[in-house]
This record gives C-alpha cells, structure tokens and sequence, in this order.
C-alpha cells in the first residue's frame, strides 16, 4: 500500500490531471453539455462508485518530496537596469550566464546593476558634504571669537546667541549630508548582488538588460548538503514520532540505495484543510545524489496499532465547490421521482493511497458519487448513469 503525502497542492494537483482526462474522454464519447440557453436540458451521462468502508492498515510506506535544508531568494535591494550576470564556463567550454544547477560560494558575485546614478548620487551629497564642512568650519572660528568677546562684555547676548546657533544648525546639516553620503555609498554597493550561502543556483529570473525594482528576486539559492523529506501523517500517528528518531528512506532514483534520516521537525499544529501533520526527515547530501523534487518512500514504524475502517474514493471524483477555492467535494446520485439528480456534499480528505484518497467525512456507505462526469455536472442536475 502506498500512501501519498495528502497536501493540499498535491491533491489539487492530482485532481486537476484525472479531472483533464476525464473531461476529454467524455467529449470522445459524444457526452452531451448543458446548454444554457435551452429551456430543458438533456441528462448527462456519467458513471457512480457506490462507497463502501474498508479495513485499511495504518502501517504503510509514506511518500515524501525532498527539499533543501535552507533555501534563500537573493534579491535586488536597490532597482535599475541589469548590466551584467555573471559567467561561468559551461560543458561546451565556452563562457555563459550563471544559471540554474551552478555552484556558488557564499559573498561571489551574482549579477550586476548599472551603478551610474547611484554614483552620481553619492558624488553629489559628497560635494554637499564638504561644503557643510566648510560651513560648520566657519561657524565654530565666528562662535569662538564671540565667546571671547561675550567673555569680555563687548558684544550683546543676542549677537552670541545667535552665532551659537548658525554653528550647531552646520553641524546638523553636516550630519545630515553625511548620513546621506553613507546611503549613497551602500546603494552603489547593492548594485552588486552576492550570495548569501555556499550553495547551488535552483532558479535565475532575471536577464542583462532587464530593469528591476528594489527587492526582485533575482536568484533562489539552496544549500543541499542536507535535505528534508516532508511528509504527512494523520493525528493517530503524530504522537509516535519524536525529533532525533532515525529514519531510513528509499528513492526510486536512486535504486539499491538506503538514505539514513533523522526526523528533524514535527508540524505543532495540522494543515487546517488536510488535517495532517508536516513532518521532516534530515538526510545528508554531501555526495548531491538528492535533487529538489525527488520522491522518497519510508516506512514508520506504526507496530501493534489495529486496522482502520476507511471510505476511499478515486481522485477523478473529487472536485473543488463552486466559488469555492478551499474545499473539496463529491457529487451524489439520488433518485427522484424516476429521475437521477446529482447533489453537491462538501468532504473532508485524508491519505493519498495510489489513485484513492481517503474521504473521513461528507459521505456514507452506499451512497453513489460520480466519478466520469464529475467536472461536467452542477447542484440539481438530471443524470444518466452508465455502466
């Protein structure tokens, strides 16, 4: 039995491809639409699975997707013009743009913005800057004469008063050409991306020639010398496991290969719409073998715990409620007065089990839900149901 990590994605994903083929078989058989404009409809041919509860192992072997232990996305801090990304030789010798699957060190340069008017920028406030100095420069040799002077009761209050204060307002305006200068200087350094992290290039979004504004991602960068295999499990499993517990793996890509993990990290709390918890197994990579996106198999120790009695339903049943982006939900035939009416009845999802997924809630043994046709139907409308 193989049970797939029930995230959201992954079932929307699933769904979205059954419901793709299902939808373009029912157009080969010559199903007939609805049309809107028609004061009555013709029914719509579809086919049922009448739901029964099965004893089904807790036990069973949990896929998981690997991904890096961390993973940045380096970003402009200052916007421009991209002048420059920067080249590495490639297999055919000849020099190219970094790019997706390179190797970077922590501090090497990424790529590079036109630093022309930050520069020109921080040539004008310097120039500010030592004219407020010679300011302030002048300011303190008038205020040290009038101090003397107010010493010596030669001048009057005011005038001291007043030369203090053209003194202290050079210094606040030098401070402030100098704060000025000091955030030129590190914008003309920002024009210069760098990596964070010793790591490898998942991902380049950018081209020369192509304006940014301030914080575009421009790289994503991941460090894989460990990754993490995240998976789910339900709320009857999650207590069994512990941070630290070693934790083997095998990955389809890698044939005859055993990877020891450590599970690292137990979700606090469950994915409110698949009410499972997201659980880490870190596996070392110093070798790379692992790649971002490879699906490993484990199986957790779940030893002396009894069957479970489940409804599972093929994924190509399950659709998202209209106007409605969170739920999932089934169609149900009810007969009628002779006639075949589908009914929407929202569920709640579990375990990804080859091509079924456990339903928990929202339908009941013997109740037929649509499984072809499932895309095409509304609330209320008459079906035919086919063999």
């Amino acid at each position: 039995m193989t049970i797939t990590r029930p995230g959201s994605a992954n079932i929307e994903r699933a769904i979205a491809g059954l419901a793709l083929m299902m939808s373009v078989a029912a157009i080969a058989a010559g199903c007939t639409g609805r049309d809107s404009a028609a004061a009555t409809r013709q029914s719509i041919a579809v086919t049922v699975k009448t739901v029964s509860t099965e004893a089904r192992s807790r036990a069973g072997v949990y896929t998981a997707s690997f991904e890096p232990a961390e993973q940045v996305a380096v970003a402009f801090q200052v916007g421009g013009y991209v002048d420059s990304v920067t080249q590495v030789r490639g297999a055919d010798g000849r020099m190219r743009d970094l790019q997706g699957g390179d190797w970077v060190k922590a501090h090497q340069l990424l790529a590079r913005i036109k630093p022309e008017v930050y520069e020109a920028q921080a040539n004008q406030y310097a120039s500010a800057m030592a004219g407020a100095e010679a300011e302030l420069a002048h300011a303190k040799k008038d205020y040290e004469r009038d101090s003397e002077l107010m010493k010596q009761q030669v001048i009057a209050r005011a005038t001291y008063d007043a030369t203090l204060q053209r003194m202290q307002t050079a210094q606040s305006e030098l401070d402030q050409q100098q704060a000025a200068l000091e955030r030129a200087r590190i914008n003309v350094g920002y024009c210069q991306l760098t990596s964070p992290i010793d790591g490898v290039v998942i991902d380049r979004k950018i081209e020369t020639g192509s304006l940014v504004a301030p914080n575009t991602v421009a790289f994503v960068v991941a460090e894989i010398t460990d990754m993490k295999a995240v998976f789910g499990v339900s709320d009857m499993l999650v207590a069994r496991l512990k941070q630290g517990q070693p934790q083997s793996l095998t990955c389809e890509a890698l044939p005859g290969v055993i990877l020891d993990g450590t599970i690292s990290q137990i979700a606090p709390n469950a994915d409110p719409t698949t009410r499972v918890f997201d659980v880490e197994v870190t596996v070392p990579n110093r070798d790379a073998k692992i790649r971002t996106g490879m699906i490993a198999s484990l199986l957790l120790d779940t030893a002396g715990q009894a069957p479970a009695l489940s409804m599972t339903l093929p994924l190509d049943a399950i659709v998202r409620p209209p106007h409605d982006d969170k739920d999932f939900a089934v169609y149900v035939v009810q007969d009628s007065n002779g006639r075949s009416i589908a009914h929407l009845r929202k569920v709640e999802l579990g375990d990804i089990v080859g091509n079924e997924i456990v339903v928990s809630a929202g339908v009941r043994p013997g109740d037929r839900v649509i499984l072809r046709g499932a895309t095409m139907v509304s609330e209320g409308d008459e079906v035919k149901v086919i063999p």
